[in-house]
């Protein structure tokens, strides 16, 4: 039976929980989350419990935030002034907006309070500061060479994005577009 090892390609159905039992994120059925292991594009901490297992194989992994997400930061708080924003589509507490910074920097953003005058964005991700419960089933695993050969012979077809709601945000000219993914 094959076993998951550094640069492997690993096809895996997943679901991500808090301690409470909400649902963060599941995999569909055949709509696996593939993982090349070692490549860092995935929670280091998962890619290293992948290490070892088996196809067909689960696993459940408990983790801290600092192994995921980091702590809750209470300055990535900030109340910013309505004015500011010129947008054109109804802003929502709870709705997730994505900022371009002037430096070529991407953050994204929640909207927790919208008063008559002022916005106030929460810029921890969501899942800052809490632990959370992933379980993780292999379903195939391919070694590195045959995951090579087989890119190099087909060509596979990107997923389209889904259209989010524009915004902007004008105190540095900075540009905000609605999210609603995390």
């Amino acid at each position: 039976m094959k076993v998951v090892k550094e640069g492997d390609e690993v096809s895996l159905s997943c679901e991500v929980k808090l301690e409470n039992g909400d649902i963060c994120y599941k995999t569909e059925e055949e709509n696996y989350l593939n993982v090349v292991v070692g490549k860092g594009r995935f929670l280091p901490s998962v890619e290293n419990e992948l290490k070892n297992m088996q196809e067909g194989e689960t696993k459940t992994i408990y983790l801290e935030p600092k192994d995921t997400f980091g702590p809750y930061i209470d300055n990535l708080v900030i109340e910013v002034p309505k004015d500011n924003f010129r947008y054109n589509v109804e802003l929502d507490v709870n709705s997730r907006v994505k900022i371009n910074a002037p430096s070529g920097k991407t953050y994204y953003g929640t909207i927790t309070k919208i008063s008559d005058d002022n916005l106030t964005l929460d810029l921890n991700h969501p899942l800052a500061g809490k632990k959370i419960i992933i379980t993780l089933k292999v379903i195939s695993i391919e070694d590195e060479k045959t995951s090579k050969k087989k890119k190099s012979l087909f060509k596979p077809k990107k997923p389209k994005k889904p259209k989010s709601k524009k915004v902007s945000f004008n105190p540095l000219k900075t540009k905000l577009g609605s999210s609603k993914n995390i």
